[in-house]
């Protein structure tokens, strides 16, 4: 229900988990982000794989912060920022300077799917640390094309991960434990693009057969289009994700509800906000926050 600055605001008290994406999307706030999704993978054998490219060292598995901290412009007691979602669009969000929503940091979020598999989403986002967050001391399995490249899994209960690298951020798509076959991970390396806007955010895109989810697009109840996430861990948790009709009643989001902390929603001209952590400071960073869309 989008409209006036104050449209609607829920308060929810920490709950368990109701959905699909469960307690894997928590663990994108402390280690790194991961799949969402699911469901199987196409029938049929797998072609063989290339032998792996021989990795004694765990080169290129740089340190990096992988976080945008925007510059605010200030005007009287009140930050605004100008930020760009994954899918290119714009809003401006104004708040409070003591807030500091840019010294949280922001990092993108969003998912896609290839072409056929109309019940499989998976989740694209940032990791923190970078490659040194994915590799965890362990050395790459392989180069797939291009600045993308294969890690091992970052728990038993899961697949490979693909890391795109698109300067100076990279993109974690982490699979299920069976993994796609080799010429899926090859359409996505292939297909999946991304750009940097000038003020640092990225913008991604992509060529069939990969499909990014639109702006507002639900998987079983939650929302799968593109997200900012300011902060996290042990910080507020701030999710802004333009959706078009807002209607907080109508809106599942796992990686709050799964903080199991206080959290707070509202909608403001078309953008979902949510917010989890300690109470006083979620509730006002809900009540006074504007956000105004640009694009």
């Amino acid at each position: 229900m989008a409209g006036g600055r104050y449209d609607i605001i829920e308060a929810r008290s920490p709950r368990g988990p109701r959905r699909w994406i469960g307690a894997a999307v928590l663990a994108a706030l402390l280690v790194v982000p991961v799949l969402v999704l699911l469901a199987g993978r196409e029938p049929g054998a797998a072609p063989p794989l290339p032998p792996p490219v021989p990795t004694r060292t765990v080169a290129g598995a740089k340190e990096v912060s992988n976080v945008l901290y925007p510059r605010p412009r200030r005007r009287g007691g009140r930050e605004i920022l100008n930020v760009v979602f994954p899918d290119g669009s714009a809003a401006e969000v104004d708040y409070p300077a003591e807030l500091g929503l840019a010294r949280l940091g922001v990092r993108p979020a969003m998912t896609g799917r290839l072409d056929g598999e109309a019940g499989t989403y998976r989740q694209l986002t940032v990791p923190p640390g970078g490659p040194a967050g994915v590799a965890m001391g362990r050395p790459m399995i392989r180069k797939l094309a291009g600045q993308v490249t294969l890690w091992h899994p970052m728990s038993p209960a899961e697949g490979e991960v693909l890391l795109f690298a698109f300067d100076p951020w990279f993109v974690a798509l982490r699979d299920l434990k069976d993994g796609m076959p080799f010429e899926q991970r090859m359409l996505w390396a292939r297909n999946l693009r991304g750009r940097v806007t000038k003020g640092g955010y990225l913008v991604l895109d992509a060529r069939a057969p990969v499909r990014l989810a639109g702006a507002g697009e639900t998987f079983r109840g939650e929302q799968v289009g593109p997200q900012l996430w300011f902060g996290g861990a042990r910080e507020m948790l701030l999710v802004l994700a333009p959706v078009p009709g807002c209607d907080v009643a109508a809106i599942e989001l796992s990686v709050i509800e799964q903080r199991r902390r206080f959290s707070a929603e509202t909608c403001q001209d078309g953008v979902y906000v949510a917010a989890s952590g300690e109470r006083g400071h979620v509730e006002r960073t809900v009540a006074e926050i504007v956000i105004r869309r640009t694009a």
